[in-house]
This record gives C-alpha cells, sequence and structure tokens, in this order.
C-alpha cells in the first residue's frame, strides 16, 4: 500500500518533530540540574541528623540553581505551548517582533550546538500582518538552518523583521558565503513550497550576504514583491 503525503504536512510534521526533540533535550537538561540539587538536599539532611553543621550559604546558592531551572524550564513549556497554539487558526494577524523572538528561543540549542549565534533586531514599533503561524514558523526554521550553511566566518546571523511596501519583511544578513545557486537549492528543499503557502516571496543580494523574506500585509492578497 502506498500511502500519500501531503508535502506542506510532511513540512510541517518534520519542523515540529525536530523542534519538539529540542525542547525535550532542554527540559532534560534542567530536570538534570534539579536533580542533581535534589541529591545534595540528601545529602545535607542527613548530615543534619548526624549533628553537623548547615551551611546557609551554600543552600541559599543551591535554592538559587533551583529556582532558575524552574523558570527556565517554564519558559520553555510556554514557548513550546505557543508554538502547539499556533495551529489554532488558518489565518490571524502575527507580531513579527514576537514570533522572531519565539523562534530565536526555539532553534537556540541548534544553533548554539553547531556554533553559531543569532542575533535579532527588533523593530522600532511593532510589525504584523494576516498570515498563516505555523507555515511561518517552518519557514523561518527552514531560513535559519538554511543561513547557517551560508554564514560567514563569524559565525552571527543577523533578523530583522520591518515594514515594507508589500505589507512586511524579515531579513537574514551574516550571510557571506550565499550564492545564487545555494539559494535556488534552499527553494527547491522546501523554501519555495513554504512560500507560496504563505503568498510570500523570497529576495536575495548575495554581493551583501543577505536574503529578504517578503510578506502581504494580508495572505489573501497579490503575492509580494
Amino acid at each position: 500500500m502506498t500511502i500519500q503525503t501531503d508535502p506542506l504536512g510532511a513540512a510541517g510534521l518534520t519542523f515540529f518533530s525536530k523542534i519538539s526533540a529540542s525542547i525535550s533535550h532542554e527540559i532534560k537538561n534542567s530536570l538534570a540540574v534539579i536533580n542533581e540539587s535534589a541529591g545534595y538536599l540528601e545529602d545535607v539532611t542527613l548530615m543534619t541528623r548526624k549533628g553537623l553543621p548547615l551551611d546557609p550559604e551554600r543552600l541559599g546558592a543551591l535554592a538559587s540553581t533551583m529556582l532558575k531551572q524552574v523558570q527556565r524550564t517554564n519558559t520553555i513549556i510556554k514557548n513550546m505551548n505557543r508554538l502547539a497554539h499556533s495551529l489554532d487558526e488558518d489565518y490571524r494577524r502575527v507580531d513579527l517582533g514576537e514570533l522572531g523572538e519565539l523562534m530565536a528561543h526555539l532553534s537556540e540549542r541548534t544553533l548554539v550546538t553547531k556554533g553559531f549565534r543569532l542575533t535579532l533586531t527588533a523593530p522600532a514599533q511593532p510589525v504584523s500582518v494576516i498570515t498563516h503561524p505555523f507555515f511561518l514558523q517552518n519557514l523561518i526554521w527552514l531560513t535559519l538552518n538554511f543561513a547557517m550553511s551560508v554564514c560567514g566566518e563569524s559565525k552571527t546571523i543577523l533578523m530583522a523583521p520591518s515594514k515594507n511596501a508589500a505589507g512586511a519583511e524579515i531579513c537574514f544578513s551574516g550571510l557571506d558565503r550565499i550564492t545564487e545557486e545555494m539559494v535556488q537549492d534552499f527553494l527547491a528543499q522546501g523554501g519555495r513550497l513554504l512560500l507560496d503557502a504563505l503568498n510570500a516571496s523570497c529576495h536575495t543580494a548575495t554581493g551583501q550576504g543577505r536574503l529578504t523574506l517578503s510578506l502581504p500585509e494580508d495572505i489573501h492578497q497579490l503575492k509580494a514583491s
């Protein structure tokens, strides 16, 4: 039996599974720190039962570490929750600054593991468009993965959402090794599929190491140019 898979659905599942795997690793790391701290508390309990003195400073540092990990885990889960709820509606108004911040958090582990850094420049004024949030998150994630393959020696990717005449755009720069051929490969490997779904377009300035995603003010408008 041959199973027919919708290409957009398959791309979305790949994106969601990879992000979920990254999130699970982050939560596991936090739990490992909390578990280690809990083990030390058990040791302290045994020490006090034997009449040994407590070290208030060490206990304070331990409590601070545990609280920090709980807060970190809470942030991770909130971000995963935001990602999951991006499928609640097909179309809605999306703040690109907030979306960029979410994707920076969700992509952080992948970037850091590979030795890259992402710098997000928030717009001076809120920039929003009516679009499909999940598909846009998927496209940004694909673009960041592509950006790592063409980034310059600084290994720093700059991402900046802003307003434009068509609606809005998200510019990725620091891509010193980008070529038109590489961009076409990126588009063929899923980029174009998501651009079409978002009624968006992609522009490159290879001499300036820049790739820009252009989004219409409303996804139902004529394609962004």
